[in-house]
């Protein structure tokens, strides 16, 4: 009787879960009124670096019908976190001759691999081998979240919160050095590199935008803009963070919100407006984010000049199952096609 009400209550049950991830509005991608976009010549100087070298490649690793499967490091131009200070990343290089259109896809640092993983392996088979693909490894979080909220003190606080924001420079730099080599690679369409971005991967994705012209398009699912905004009032773990640094160290939200606009102020999309081009971006936001706010993720589409953008009717975590077959697979097919058409 139990598994036979079971049976009969789960499709029940799934319904407004797929729902959520397949129900959406489609915003008007019509230019935002005097908007004018001008691609960026150089960089905020947070972002600056010296070219260097140092990308290695290891021998395949795997094969698919269209792609060699070979992975892909490099020493970090700063601090990561991560043990041997090194990014790595799995490549997916095409059998197929001459130059090919690059999608690299993000992580989503410390956290799930399944979105990019999905994307990534997705859209190899997707695109026939009319495609590189470079899908980068985040084992280690660009913000230690746990850490963060049981620091001992103000002074541990302070130093940890500074070290997040090095890794995001960081993060954001190492991809800079990543097209570096991408340009000088014979297989490589230089005019035609791709970037998907997801959650914290979204908001590096915005960043290097604003501050570097080789990226011809981007998805950016479940991001937003003014930083500060989203450390202010994001729920979730970033959540118990600021939770517990008002409680144990007595901050005001006010300080809160200016301590991290000091930090990440230079990374926030607000301060490159213009320099986005809204034919080329694929917003994806979610209508009940718990930790991106509606006035972050419409800050985020006004920066970046009103791009196409999908509000999914879900929260900041559900919204990924619209990549999955739970969601029909709906996201994921609207990135893929995204990708054809702009690249």
């Amino acid at each position: 009787m139990r598994s036979l009400l079971t049976r009969l209550l789960a499709p029940a049950l799934l319904l407004p879960l797929v729902s959520g991830c397949i129900a959406h509005l489609n915003r008007e991608s019509t230019p935002a009124p005097g908007y004018e976009f001008v691609p960026p010549t150089t960089a905020n100087p947070t972002f600056t670096y010296e070219a260097r070298g140092g990308i290695e490649l290891s021998e395949p690793v795997g094969h698919t019908r269209f792609h060699e499967i070979l992975n892909l490091s490099f020493p970090s131009s700063g601090h990561t976190g991560a043990p041997d200070n090194k990014v790595h990343a799995i490549y997916y290089k095409s059998l197929l001759p001459g130059p090919k259109k690059l999608v690299i896809v993000l992580p989503i640092w410390g956290t799930s691999e399944y979105p990019p993983s999905r994307i990534t392996r997705g859209y190899a088979r997707h695109s026939h081998g009319e495609a590189d693909l470079i899908w980068i490894l985040g084992d280690t979080p660009l913000f230690p979240w746990t850490g963060l909220s049981s620091t001992t003190s103000e002074a541990e606080f302070v130093r940890m919160a500074k070290d997040s924001a090095e890794r995001y420079r960081t993060a954001v730099v190492d991809l800079r050095r990543l097209l570096d080599w991408a340009e000088t690679q014979p297989n490589i369409d230089a005019s035609r590199i791709g970037m998907v971005g997801f959650s914290m991967s979204a908001l590096v994705t915005a960043t290097l935008l604003g501050n570097d012209s080789r990226i011809s398009a981007a998805v950016l699912m479940m991001g937003a803009a003014n930083f500060a905004n989203i450390f202010s009032h994001c729920d979730n773990r970033a959540g118990e963070v600021r939770r517990h640094v008002l409680t144990e160290y007595g901050w005001s939200l006010e300080r809160y919100h200016d301590f991290f606009e000091g930090l990440f102020g230079p990374a926030d999309p607000v301060l490159y407006e213009g320099h986005y081009n809204p034919e080329r971006i694929l917003m994806i936001d979610a209508m009940f984010d718990d930790c991106m706010s509606r006035s972050s993720r419409d800050a985020l589409w006004e920066a970046t000049g009103h791009p196409e953008r999908v509000t999914l009717m879900s929260r900041h975590r559900s919204g990924f199952y619209s990549l999955t077959p739970l969601g029909l697979n709906f996201i994921r097919r609207r990135i893929y096609r995204f990708l054809d058409d702009t690249l």
